[in-house]
């Protein structure tokens, strides 16, 4: 029996050197769906987030039970980066999976994942199989070639929030979120995305953060040669103004995974879940057809 704790709603289970958190809210009779996000979740605990996390996921609810997760916290800060491994959070989402009942032997579940959270999903898929039976990625890149722009960004995050200038990191964040610069020049006008990250608070677990961009970079990362293992139905959302992850490191994701459905809006961003056109009934459409009748 796994000891687990709930504040708020929030569950914190014990995983190998810490715990993870996850909120859950309930739904129809469709496939359960696992939520995860991108590295931003190592800022903060969950925690404190139900309100946001309850009106995103809602109406995802209204047909099938969903479960967010967030990244490991780890016993010990200090350890953050060996918890922090997108194979080694893989596992503790697979002890997730099991102490909150979703999986096996109810039947696997399906993963929605965006960014970083794609790659944890990629793991989770080809190391506990027996856990998937859909996958829905967006944004997502399979490694993080040290030649890359990817890699070159990836480092300057770490540059700001080591030297905790949050500002810069936040407002960084803000514009490369958004489109890209089309064309003709023009760069994506100030929203309430940009205003929201300058007054960003000191993230409460910034080594957390860190920890994953650090193994993101590191080969031992990387799970390209094994998406050919992956045999479940997949669909693979990408914008093709993406200034984090290039819309071809998402395709080769989709082109390395048999039978898999690639999707590409040419006007969104790195935020496919809020630019893309008709997101969440493309999503639904997909996750409801691995439903029982």
């Amino acid at each position: 029996m796994v000891e687990q704790a709930e504040i708020n709603g929030v569950i914190s289970i014990p995983i190998d050197g810490g715990r993870i958190e996850a909120f859950q809210l309930a739904g129809g009779r469709g496939v359960p769906l696992l939520v995860l996000g991108g590295v931003e979740l190592g800022f903060r605990p969950l925690a404190g987030m139900e309100s946001v996390l309850q009106r995103r996921w809602a109406g995802r609810s209204e047909r099938r039970p969903v479960t967010i997760l967030g990244r490991p916290l780890p016993d010990d800060p200090e350890e953050a980066g060996l918890l922090l491994h997108p194979r080694v959070i893989a596992d503790g989402v697979a002890r997730a999976v099991g102490a909150l009942n979703l999986g096996p032997p109810l039947g696997p579940v399906a993963v929605e994942a965006e960014s970083g959270g794609g790659r944890i999903s990629l793991w989770l898929t080809v190391e506990h199989p027996e856990l998937v039976a859909r996958l829905v990625l967006s944004s997502v890149a399979s490694e993080t070639p040290a030649d890359s722009p990817m890699a070159t960004r990836m480092a300057r995050w770490i540059e700001l929030a080591e030297a905790q200038d949050w500002g810069r990191l936040f407002t960084g964040f803000a514009a490369q979120m958004q489109p890209a610069a089309d064309s003709a020049g023009q760069a994506p006008a100030d929203d309430a995305f940009s205003a929201a990250a300058r007054l960003q608070p000191r993230p409460s677990t910034p080594e957390r953060f860190i920890g994953e961009l650090r193994a993101t970079l590191d080969p031992s990362s990387f799970v390209t040669s094994r998406l050919g293992e992956i045999g479940v139905p997949t669909l693979v959302l990408a914008g093709g103004r993406d200034q984090v992850v290039p819309p071809e490191r998402t395709r080769q994701v989709a082109e390395s995974i048999p039978g898999a459905r690639f999707e590409v809006d040419p006007e969104s961003g790195h935020t496919v879940r809020q630019s893309l056109r008709g997101y969440d009934q493309l999503v639904e459409s997909f996750l409801a057809q691995g439903d029982a009748p």
